[in-house]
């Protein structure tokens, strides 16, 4: 205690080289400006990584459950699976089957991912509810001119169609879908034959709302299951709804227990993990930078302890005298180059704090132009704050360790 109120006293008062205080006063103010950088740049990815995943409410259930394998799996493995997810916390559940397959309407073509939906597709994916459309999970009602059912779809918004097959108020064009086979036998001589064909008649389109679903095409779940030659019962996986209050770790660790690892559950973050991924990334280089930089601005933390040990030789020969171990002396600088650790690391996070709630407010910071402007998005996060803090006042104090192994030679 004695050590640190010496030390405390130290970095406050004057010295008789002022270069001292200068030198002090500027390392500080070096920590300070990495630590307020650290926040504020760390609060900006948060802001965009909460922007995106906000923005994938429209097409993203709450929870996702898929096998742990990958691939379709069987409901009839999973008994009173409703029930069971439902007293967990569901309110609605949809199921999905999905699969590659070529879209041709007209003369063009795309590569798609087809996804099979049922009834409540609506109930668990906003998306489903801005464009309600009943013929997409009810009984085939569309036909032919001979009568012979055709499957409705309804298409993302990366799919373009000719001009000549635009849809009408009660018809729209006609497509053909195709799917590899999956069961029976091929004939090398007739490559046709490796193929399921589905006849179907574009029933509307959704508006944009991300990548993944703007490539994609929605059809009755049966429909799909029947072409792909699957049961009922497999699907690729359970959309689920939460009731409100029902948190979403909460119940992620039910699905654990009840299903162990037969079932994966994921949340909204986890079903883009290349997305989160490649954020996260980009999030932790740009710290490793940002820290380089204090490694950098830490040295002049060092300076100013050398500068310091130098003025006080004479105060140490006074603690030798008065009987205090030469460790003492050690220990004193020591509390100084800490203060000056937590004095720089505190002020600069401080003020980090206070330019994001000024960012977030008032949107200060904008970035694009016109009517595309818009205010960077700051999510400042208590675990963040907490592994600055301790990453910047650690590496600035081990770097202020350096100039008292000078002392202990001399």
């Amino acid at each position: 205690m004695l050590s640190f109120r010496i030390a405390l006293r130290y970095l406050f008062s004057r010295t008789r080289l002022h270069a001292v205080n200068y030198v002090t006063a500027l390392s500080a103010v070096a920590i300070a400006v990495v630590a307020m950088a650290l926040v504020a740049v760390v609060g900006v990815y948060n802001g965009y990584v909460a922007m995106i995943l906000g923005a994938t409410k429209q097409v993203d259930a709450d929870i996702v459950l898929r096998d742990t394998e990958g691939g379709v799996f069987d409901l009839k493995k999973f008994p009173d699976y409703r029930t069971k997810l439902t007293k967990a916390g569901a309110e609605a559940i949809a199921l999905r089957l999905e699969s590659k397959g070529l879209l041709r309407v007209g003369e063009q073509q795309w590569v798609v991912d087809a996804v099979g939906v049922d009834s409540a597709f609506a109930s668990v994916y906003p998306m489903g509810r801005a464009a309600d459309v009943p013929e997409l999970h009810s009984a085939t009602t569309l036909v032919d001119a001979e009568g012979a059912p055709i499957t409705p779809i309804q298409l993302g918004a990366a799919i373009q169609l000719p001009q000549d097959s635009s849809r009408t108020e009660h018809n729209g064009p006609a497509a053909e879908v195709l799917f590899p086979k999956r069961l029976g036998f091929t004939n090398p001589l007739a490559p046709a034959s490796s193929f399921q064909s589905l006849e179907a008649r574009v029933i509307g389109q959704y508006q944009p709302t991300s990548q993944e679903t703007d490539a994609a095409i929605y059809l009755p779940l049966a429909d799909l299951q029947d072409v792909l030659d699957y049961e009922e019962s497999e699907v690729s996986a359970l959309g689920i709804h939460l009731r409100s209050g029902v948190k979403t770790s909460d119940f992620k660790q039910q699905v654990k227990v009840l299903y162990g690892d037969r079932l994966t559950a994921l949340d909204r973050e986890e079903q883009h993990p290349d997305l989160s991924y490649l954020i996260r990334m980009e999030k932790v280089m740009t710290y490793l930078i940002l820290l380089f930089i204090l490694l950098l601005a830490a040295f002049n933390v060092a300076s100013s302890l050398a500068m310091l040990l130098i003025e006080k030789q004479d105060d140490s020969r006074i603690f030798t005298a008065l009987g205090a171990p030469p460790s003492f002396t050690q220990q004193v600088f020591r509390r100084v180059g800490l203060l000056i650790a937590l004095t720089g690391t505190s002020v600069g996070m401080l003020l980090g704090w206070i330019l994001c709630l000024l960012q977030a407010r008032f949107g200060i910071i904008r970035s694009g132009s016109g009517i595309e402007a818009m205010a960077l998005p700051v999510d400042v996060r208590p675990l963040d704050m907490l592994v600055i803090f301790v990453s910047v006042t650690a590496l600035s104090f081990l770097i202020s360790l350096y100039p008292t192994r000078f002392f202990r030679r001399g």
